[in-house]
């Protein structure tokens, strides 16, 4: 897995483990995700995980699979939602592509993230909540959920929608791309 966040990595420990019903073992490693620390946009979200779980493949000999979290930002209708994409590569270079629930920003935390007022929402959070390193220690919406909700809770369900292909072999037809 292309990154050592411990909340994204109990993520996807769990989300391997849950939807294919066996132990896993998460090899993480430290990649650039070739994106800016705060991605903003679906595509932009998408092409830091997609980046991710290619170098994870790369640096990672003998992985099964290389997988690739991002969290970033969108605005829709007015809201600045938070969202978490899972990207899962194999050895033959077939990808699924998966998301978590999505929340939103509070309008002051957007308006600032959108503007390039601060570089990215942990810095935010933790500047405002007094907290440090918020997403290594259950996410922004853990304290927006009052600890129902934790980032790993999330990635966990990005995980798991993007394994879905993997476990319905005889519905999807998984492309090199």
């Amino acid at each position: 897995m292309g990154s050592v966040n411990p909340s994204k990595i109990k993520g996807v420990e769990a989300g391997f483990r849950e939807l294919l019903g066996c132990d896993v073992e998460v090899v993480s490693v430290s990649v650039d995700s070739g994106v800016p620390p705060q991605p903003i946009g679906i595509e932009t979200i998408i092409r830091g995980a997609h980046n991710r779980a290619l170098k994870a493949m790369e640096a990672i000999s003998g992985c099964d699979y290389g997988v690739g979290i991002e969290a970033g930002i969108f605005s829709l209708d007015g809201f600045v939602m938070d969202v978490q994409a899972a990207v899962i590569i194999d050895s033959q270079g077939r990808k699924s592509l998966g998301f978590s629930p999505s929340f939103p920003l509070p309008r002051d935390f957007g308006e600032k993230l959108l503007k390039g007022e601060v570089r990215e929402l942990e810095v935010l959070v933790d500047s405002y909540y007094g907290t440090e390193n918020i997403g290594e220690k259950g996410g922004f919406i853990r304290l927006l959920t009052r600890d129902v909700v934790l980032r790993e809770d999330l990635t966990r369900l990005a995980v798991i929608m993007a394994l879905v292909p993997w476990v319905n072999p005889e519905l999807y037809h998984l492309n090199s791309r």
